[in-house]
Order: C-alpha cells, then structure tokens, then sequence
C-alpha cells in the first residue's frame, strides 16, 4: 500500500475512538469476524478502512435507534 492508500485507513485505537467503543471491543469484533481489519505487511497492525467503518457506524446507529413510530 502506498502512502496514499494509507491514508484511507485507521489503527485500532482511531477506529474503536470513531466507533465509540474500546479497542477491547475491536479486538473481539475482529475475532468474531464481525468486523475484519486489514493488515499492515510489515507490522501486522490491525488497519481499518474509514468507508467500512461509516457504514458499520450506520447499520449499528440503525440497530440500536430504532424510532417508536
């Protein structure tokens, strides 16, 4: 991935901080294979891609606010 390419993701402690939850919670996401991270070639740090994580922000938002209608 080029640099560029990078700029399009985020480690774990970004993510779970844009998600509201803790990186605890990413991790076990992650093992559950409810929501998959990337992985950098060298370090193998857990990258998560920012579109993915909107769009996983919104089905959970939808989820759990549900209107009373």
């Amino acid at each position: 991935m080029s640099a560029r390419e990078y700029s399009e993701y985020l480690k774990i402690q970004e993510a779970a901080f844009f998600l509201g939850v803790s990186n605890a919670t990413m991790r076990l996401w992650d093992k559950n294979k409810k929501l998959e991270p990337s992985r950098h070639p060298k370090s193998k740090y857990r990258l998560y891609k920012i579109s993915i994580l909107q769009k996983f922000k919104e089905k959970r938002k939808k989820k759990y606010h549900k209107s009373d209608k």
